[in-house]
C-alpha cells in the first residue's frame, strides 16, 4: 500500500486475508462447488425482499466512524497470498504502523439483514476467527471476514460448525483448517451488534467485507474459464464494492475515507470502490497464469494492474514461478510511449521487447509472444534501469505466463 514501513505488517493481514477467504475464491463465491465448477444452490435465504433496482442497500457503516482509519478498495494487492487484486474491501481498526495495542470494536448489520452462515478458521501460524455470510435482500449476498468474535444470540442460532471441513494451504508455510455450519436464516436488524473485529492477533488489522451483486453485468475476464461461475451469481464475475452500495450520510461519509489502509489518501479516481475488473484483453495489462497450476491458490500467479488508491501507478504483483524474483510487488508509473515502462495496455504481440524501472534495484523485461502468452524476466536486482541491461534479451530465467 506503498508505506515500505509497514509492509511486512500488511503482509500478514492480507496473507490472513487469504486464510479467510480462500475457501470463498476457489470457486469463486461462498458455496461448495460441484464437478463443473458451478455452485448448484442459491444463497438468497427464504423470505429476503427484493432488491429492485435500488444500489443504496445499506444504511449503517458496520464499524463506527470513529472506530476505523481507512477503508481500503478493490483491487489491493500483496502476493504471494494476494497475487491477484482483492475481491474484497478492508476496513482497517487497528492500524499497523503503530505499536499501539491492538483493539476490538463491535461490528453492526449495516442495513436489515440476514445471516444465512458462518465458517470457523483456525490459521496457521497462530489465529482464528469467522467469517459471517448474509443477504441484505435477494439479488445481493455479502461476507465478512475475520470476526473476532460473533454475537451470542447469534452463534447459538447458527449450530455447530461441522459442514464442509478441510484443510489447505493457500501460501507457503501457511495452513488453514475450515468448518462451515448449516445454512440458518437469522433475521437481525440495521445496527445491532452481531460480533467483534480485531483484537490482540498481530493479524488483527481489521475487518473484510466481500459482496456481490447478481443485478450487474458481468466482469469481463480475459479467459472466463479460469474463474468459476454459481447460479446465483454470487460469484467472481459479480464481484462489487461495499462502499459503493451505502446510502447516505452514511455514503458520503465512508467515501471520504476510502483509499489508503490509514486513511491519509483517499482514492479520487472512480469508481471509487475501486475494481478488479483490469484484464485488457490482447495486451499484457491484466491477470496472467502459471499454466501448470490451477487458478487458487494465487500464489504461482500474475497481476499487472493498477494500485487500488493512486491508480495512476501500475503495479507488477509477482508470485512464486518468475526465477529469482523475491520482491513480490514493484511499482511504476506508465509511459504512453517508447519501449520504458510502457503501459502495460498499450503492449500487444508486436514482437518488441519492453523494460520496466521504478524506485529500487530492480528491472523487468516483458514481450507479449501472443494474445495469451506473457514472457516475463526478472534481471539481477543489483540492476537498477533499463539503460544498464541493454541490449534487451531474454535468457533461460525467462518466464511465460498463459491466459
Amino acid at each position: 500500500m506503498g508505506v515500505p514501513a509497514v509492509n511486512r505488517a500488511l503482509e500478514l493481514f492480507m496473507l490472513a486475508a487469504a486464510l479467510s477467504g480462500a475457501a470463498c475464491a476457489s470457486d469463486g463465491a461462498t458455496g461448495t462447488s460441484n464437478a463443473s465448477g458451478v455452485t448448484p444452490n442459491t444463497r438468497a435465504p427464504a423470505g429476503s425482499v427484493t432488491c429492485g433496482t435500488a444500489k443504496a442497500i445499506f444504511t449503517r457503516s458496520p464499524v463506527a466512524l470513529t472506530d476505523f482509519f481507512g477503508w481500503v478498495p478493490l483491487g489491493n494487492m500483496g502476493p504471494p497470498a494476494h497475487t491477484f487484486p482483492t475481491d474484497h474491501q478492508y476496513i482497517y481498526v487497528n492500524d499497523p504502523s503503530s505499536q499501539a495495542p491492538r483493539r476490538d470494536v463491535n461490528i453492526v448489520a449495516p442495513s436489515d439483514i440476514i445471516i444465512t452462515k458462518a465458517h470457523e478458521a483456525t490459521n496457521t501460524p497462530g489465529s482464528s476467527d469467522y467469517t459471517l455470510e448474509f443477504s441484505p435482500c435477494a439479488e445481493v449476498y455479502a461476507q465478512f471476514g475475520h470476526v473476532l468474535t460473533i454475537a451470542p444470540s447469534i452463534l447459538n442460532q447458527l449450530g455447530a460448525f461441522d459442514q464442509y471441513c478441510n484443510t489447505y494451504s493457500p501460501a507457503p508455510g501457511a495452513s488453514v483448517s475450515t468448518c462451515e455450519t448449516k445454512f440458518v436464516a437469522i433475521r437481525v436488524r440495521a445496527g445491532e451488534i452481531i460480533g467483534t473485529a480485531g483484537g490482540p492477533s498481530p493479524h488483527s488489522f481489521g475487518l473484510d467485507f466481500w459482496l456481490w451483486d447478481a443485478r450487474v453485468s458481468p466482469i469481463a475476464y480475459a479467459n472466463p474459464s479460469h474463474w468459476s461461475k454459481s447460479n446465483d451469481s454470487f460469484d467472481g464475475f459479480h464481484v462489487v464494492a461495499a462502499s459503493d452500495y451505502f446510502a447516505d450520510p452514511a455514503s458520503s461519509e465512508i467515501a471520504s475515507r476510502v483509499g489508503s489502509f490509514d486513511g491519509k489518501t483517499r482514492r479520487t479516481v472512480t469508481p471509487t470502490g475501486g475494481s478488479i475488473a483490469v484484464d485488457v484483453p490482447g495486451t499484457a495489462m491484466g491477470f496472467w497464469f502459471n499454466a501448470s497450476q490451477p487458478t487458487y491458490p494465487e500464489v504461482p500467479h500474475l497481476a499487472i494492474a493498477p494500485d487500488n488508491v493512486d491508480p495512476t501507478r501500475i503495479a507488477f504483483s509477482i508470485g512464486t514461478s518468475l526465477p529469482g524474483w523475491t520482491r513480490g510487488i514493484v511499482w511504476f508509473t506508465p509511459a504512453n510511449a517508447g519501449t520504458v515502462n510502457r503501459n502495460p495496455s498499450h503492449i500487444t504481440a508486436d514482437g518488441t521487447t519492453y523494460c520496466y524501472e521504478g524506485s529500487g534495484p530492480w528491472v523487468i523485461l516483458a514481450r507479449l509472444v501472443d494474445a495469451t502468452t506473457l514472457r516475463l524476466e526478472a534481471k539481477p536486482q543489483s540492476v537498477s534501469s533499463c539503460a544498464a541491461t541493454a541490449p534487451w534479451t531474454f535468457s533461460s530465467a525467462a518466464f511465460d505466463y498463459k491466459r
